[in-house]
């Protein structure tokens, strides 16, 4: 016996968390690529971008549109999600505007320079950095809570959930690594920041691609 149809929560504002989501990614490759010789994937973190010259002019623009495209594509998905009217709706959205607002933050006031003394300027990216990869695994997680069978995002619960999960894993190691840098100094810096941080943000877009989804696909219940 074939599952009734639950209809798209919100073709509009998935169409809009697409946009925003990759046009960060598009962005995100063209910085790799770009600036591949002088930021490396492997150490430095997608933040050291900000300090990157293309050609005559820095990077910081563009690498500042890539966090407000992102931010505005959680947004359009915060907002599709409040049209959905399911219980724990406004604890999401809360959770994902404290996301949305990290990386605008992020995208305003820039890192530390490598190597350089810590200032508050960077200290307070780093902190909007921090909550904002915390919150969106636990959006995520509150999302899909149990025993929610009428919600769009049901269906999709395993693989949310999983996905947070690693999420979750990949910012403690983010996050040990910077301690043990800290503590060692850059120069005996033994964990790939870079790299699990490029993990990290890899992670976190198909989560977000993931929970757009039910915004404009019809599925099963």
């Amino acid at each position: 016996m074939n599952k009734p149809l639950t209809a798209a929560v919100s073709p509009l504002h998935g169409r809009l968390a697409l946009g925003g989501i990759g046009l960060a990614v598009a962005i995100s490759i063209d910085l790799h690529l770009r600036l591949s010789g002088q930021v490396s994937p492997v150490w430095q973190t997608l933040s050291e971008y900000v300090y990157g010259k293309l050609g005559h002019g820095s990077a910081a623009p563009l690498f500042s549109v890539m966090c407000l495209a992102l931010s505005l594509g959680s947004v359009a998905l915060l907002a599709g999600i409040a049209k959905a009217h399911r219980p724990g709706t406004t604890a999401v959205c809360v959770l994902l505007g404290v996301w949305s607002a990290g990386l605008l933050v992020c995208g305003l006031v820039p890192v530390d320079p490598d190597g350089q003394a810590r200032s508050t300027a960077g200290q307070v990216h780093n902190l909007a950095a921090l909550t904002a990869f915390v919150v969106l695994p636990a959006a995520a997680f509150v999302l899909t809570k149990q025993g929610r069978e009428r919600c769009p995002w049901e269906p999709r619960r395993t693989t949310i959930r999983r996905l947070a999960a690693a999420s979750f894993a990949s910012v403690g190691v983010v996050l040990g690594g910077f301690v043990l840098t800290l503590v060692l100094g850059p120069a005996n810096q033994e964990v790939t920041l870079g790299l699990f941080e490029r993990l990290l943000f890899t992670i976190d877009v198909a989560l977000l691609l993931t929970m757009v989804r039910p915004l404009l696909a019809v599925s099963r219940r």
